[in-house]
């Protein structure tokens, strides 16, 4: 009796289902539905009715292919065809292509009334494109679900993703009275959890960003306006930027009291797995990062950086960067590309070494006085691969001026692939480049 009573929907007219369900979704979820193929009714693993092939319409435009849709109903009014409850929506292999004029279709779903009801995605994307339809980037969504609390009186996004091979976990809050949404972010990969606080319930929309990045904590204010969003901290460390949106792009000052240089430069850091997972080189990214910090924990001589990171159409550099050697030597970086290939991270280089105080460096590295020669700087080309650790030299210039026995050492030097791993190796390096330099 109970089987026979829940295969009734079987014997229903299906066109006439399909636009009562088609409607209910359109009044409760403001989607838009277009349906290509017959809906067909399910029993297990409870009363659904499911659909293959069908369109995501938004503003007379279609944004989403979806493979299958699981519509669950209640069992409650099956004898009425027109009084179907919707329950649970679950939308499989869904591709997005959208702007970001197309984003209210997930915001209104942090919008809907209070229900016992889900929405899902499973194994979908989101390709998300520029207004010359170019996809700036693809964004993964293995499980994702829209449900309503009704005991903290929040709408709420749960969604596992992953973007640039950078997997990531999302959770966003609504609350409606309050007028405040909670999103927490979080990728293990990249060490990276933020949590935002946004305020909407006035005209300028504020928000506060708490930022744990490598175990380090900062906070982060912000003022969203039209086509812009100013930043600023909120803490001891200082720094202020502005994102651009027509077109995309960031500019940032950052100044910090100390810096630990593995943060950036080890083959473990967060940096490194950014390059490494090509998040950096979309072609869509233009940026320019200004970092200045006085001190170095991790290494005693190096003091006073100022590190400029660019990013244009997918490359990287650090071109017009400094850093000051104890208070005696000046080491600019005036042209440098990052490249990664076959796995692997080279920075390519030109340098100069300006010396403020040349007696105290000839002391520190114990150059033989007979080879203290008075010189006021040293300009060369270096390939570094961050993964092996390797060096070489090319172009040496001593006061603007080649020196062949210089480069006959450098040559030699680079052909035995010797790593400078240690201040030992580096002093003997330095001893023997100005042991063979005639002057």
């Amino acid at each position: 009796m109970t089987l026979s009573y829940l295969l009734l929907p079987t014997i229903f007219n299906k066109n006439k289902i399909q636009l009562e369900i088609k409607n209910h979704i359109s009044k409760k979820y403001d989607i838009e539905l277009k349906f290509n193929e017959k809906i067909r009714y399910g029993l297990f693993p409870k009363p659904h009715y499911s659909v293959n092939n069908l369109k995501i319409i938004s503003n007379e435009r279609e944004i989403g292919i979806v493979e299958n849709l699981k519509v669950f109903i209640t069992t409650s009014n099956f004898f009425n065809i027109n009084e179907i409850q919707v329950e649970d929506l679950v939308f499989k292999q869904t591709d997005f292509k959208i702007t970001k004029d197309d984003l209210s279709l997930f915001f209104n779903l942090l919008k809907t009334a209070p229900n016992e009801n889900k929405i899902v995605f499973k194994n979908s994307n989101i390709f998300f494109k520029n207004n010359r339809d170019e996809v700036l980037f693809i964004n993964k969504i293995s499980d994702s679900k829209f449900f309503y609390d009704p005991k903290n009186l929040e709408n709420i996004l749960l969604s596992n993703n992953e973007i640039f091979n950078i997997p990531f976990k999302l959770k966003v809050e609504n609350n409606r009275f309050d007028k405040e949404v909670f999103i927490k972010f979080n990728s293990k990969k990249i060490r990276l959890t933020v949590e935002n606080l946004i305020d909407y319930s006035e005209i300028d929309v504020k928000g506060l960003l708490d930022i744990l990045f490598v175990n380090k904590n900062t906070s982060l204010g912000y003022i969203i306006q039209k086509d812009s969003i100013n930043f600023f901290s909120v803490g001891k460390d200082i720094y202020e930027g502005l994102i651009d949106f027509k077109p995309f792009y960031l500019t940032a000052n950052f100044d910090y009291g100390e810096i630990n240089t593995k943060n950036f430069l080890d083959r473990n850091s967060i940096i490194v797995d950014l390059i490494k997972s090509e998040f950096l080189n979309n072609k869509n990214l233009n940026a320019e990062l200004n970092l200045n910090t006085n001190k170095l924990t991790n290494i005693e001589d190096l003091n006073n950086l100022s590190l400029k990171i660019n990013f244009e159409e997918g490359n990287i550099s650090f071109s017009n960067s400094h850093v000051m050697w104890k208070n005696d030597l000046k080491i600019s970086l005036i042209e440098s590309l990052v490249v990664q290939n076959n796995g692997e991270i080279t920075l390519i280089g030109k340098t100069i070494l300006k010396f403020k105080n040349l007696k105290n460096f000839y002391r520190y590295f114990q150059i033989k006085k007979e080879n203290r020669k008075n010189i006021k700087e040293i300009q060369f080309d270096f390939i570094y691969n961050l993964d092996q650790k390797k060096i070489s030299f090319d172009n040496v210039k001593i006061d603007n001026q080649f020196n062949e026995s210089i480069n006959k050492y450098i040559n030699s030097y680079n052909k035995k692939k010797v790593k400078i791993t240690n201040k030992v190796k580096f002093k003997n390096f330095v001893n023997n480049l100005f042991s063979v330099y005639e002057g």
